[in-house]
């Protein structure tokens, strides 16, 4: 199963930044790989994964992937999680990385919603341009 990735870069002199690599428009983690990610114990994911699934704010079957596998003759299983619960859970954990993906979340939404307000403003005055356009032909 490919997963994808996201880690947290950070250079010298710089900001931290974020690089992920999405597979089919989506990243899959387990609960160890989301505590590292997030400098947290694997016991503080569990707990806030259950209060989530708890509280219905997701549905454990839409976010979950459970991936089945032998392993010397044992059988044995994993569950990923999607990029959906890594986004609730940043919002659950106050650590300085959970707050560096936060701030990438929103910067990532702002660039996407000005990029589409321009081609907005942008097909806006195409179609007036036309439309005087007509406008003067007749």
């Amino acid at each position: 199963m490919k997963t994808g990735y996201i880690k947290i870069v950070q250079t010298e002199g710089k900001t931290p930044s974020i690089e992920a690599r999405l597979v089919n428009g989506n990243l899959w983690m387990d609960k160890y790989d989301i505590a590292q990610f997030f400098n947290v114990f694997p016991h503080k994911i569990e707990m806030n994964l259950r209060s989530i699934f708890k509280n219905r704010l997701l549905t454990e079957d839409e976010v979950s992937y459970t991936h089945r596998y032998t392993d010397k003759g044992i059988e044995k299983q994993c569950v990923f999680y999607n990029l959906e619960v890594l986004i609730f859970l940043s919002y659950r954990i106050g650590t300085f990385e959970a707050e560096i993906f936060r701030q990438f979340l929103h910067s990532t939404l702002r660039e996407h919603l000005q990029k589409r307000e321009t081609q907005k403003n942008a097909k806006l005055l195409l179609w007036h341009f036309c439309s005087n356009q007509n406008y003067l032909l007749n």
